[in-house]
């Protein structure tokens, strides 16, 4: 496993963790839902600038900008990709242990270069909800997180302690009547993956850019935190104007994962936190 996944521990990622809070179960729903985060996790949960948000065209800065993407071997199929249970999402990682070998993105305003970890899905139980940023108040029914760390700091270790150490590509997805042919790969690797825990090797890699939206010069842009205990406030959001879809048939997938007390994996979504003041730019690059 790659050398820098272990300590998404700490991420959005809802894996396994080694932030001191080993011990401390957390879940979406009840005594251990999002709710009650801030007070089993205060050192960051009950922080002020969390994720996700609303993001609000009445909130936001209009900002143009030339400064065009560079996504770095976004186009690289790997020779493997793992896909696992993780008893909170579905999770999709390289196996490669170069960080040189790894994708990267920068440009679209970031500043600086980071490489890609680790992707993973949040959903509802029905169409009505699943995202957990939402669009002018609108909830999609699920959102795709794209994780990268910071390359100055050279390892996800490092970087997740950091206020500039993450940047998340944020993709929402809509409905369609159609399969996204794109999505197959994953689609097919979910009924290998049903129980907590799980791993296999997806049969047929694929690139990363095959999940990017058509239109990536429109999007949002924001200081958060891991949507997931322990919420640390290290993350530079991004999230794309333009969803991609996903058809019915293929979001009921999801809904076939089973949690650790083997329960379906439904509503796996944290609810739109308070902006307090923070900048929200929206960023049309020219």
């Amino acid at each position: 496993m790659l050398q820098f996944l272990l300590p998404l521990a700490l991420m959005c990622l809802a894996v396994d963790r080694d932030d001191g809070h080993e011990d401390q179960h957390w879940g979406y729903e009840g005594s251990t839902g999002p709710d009650f985060w801030p007070d089993l996790f205060p050192d960051f949960c009950a922080g002020t600038s969390q994720s996700p948000i609303d993001l609000n065209d009445d909130d936001d800065t209009l900002v143009t900008s030339t400064d065009d993407w560079v996504f770095s071997r976004y186009d690289t199929i790997p020779n493997q990709m793992i896909i696992k249970n993780n008893g909170h999402s579905a999770q999709v990682e390289w196996t490669t242990t170069a960080i040189g070998e790894v994708p990267h993105v920068s440009g679209g305003n970031l500043g600086v270069e980071f490489a890609f970890a680790q992707f993973h899905f949040h959903w509802g139980k029905s169409k009505n909800k699943g995202s957990e940023h939402t669009i002018n108040g609108k909830i999609f029914p699920a959102e795709l997180h794209l994780v990268h760390f910071n390359t100055k700091y050279k390892t996800i270790g490092d970087a997740v302690s950091q206020e500039d150490g993450l940047a998340v590509l944020g993709i929402m997805l809509k409905i369609a009547r159609e399969d996204n042919e794109k999505l197959s790969p994953i689609i097919d690797g979910l009924s290998t993956i049903t129980h907590s825990g799980s791993q296999e090797t997806l049969a047929t890699p694929f690139a990363l850019s095959d999940l990017l939206p058509d239109d990536v010069t429109t999007f949002y842009r924001y200081s958060g935190s891991l949507t997931t205990p322990t919420c640390n406030e290290v993350v530079t959001w991004t999230v794309f104007e333009d969803p991609i879809t996903i058809s019915n048939n293929q979001i009921e997938e999801f809904r076939k994962l089973l949690d650790d007390a083997e329960n379906p994996i439904v509503d796996n979504f944290r609810p739109a936190q308070p902006l307090k003041g923070r900048l929200l730019e929206k960023i049309q690059l020219e």
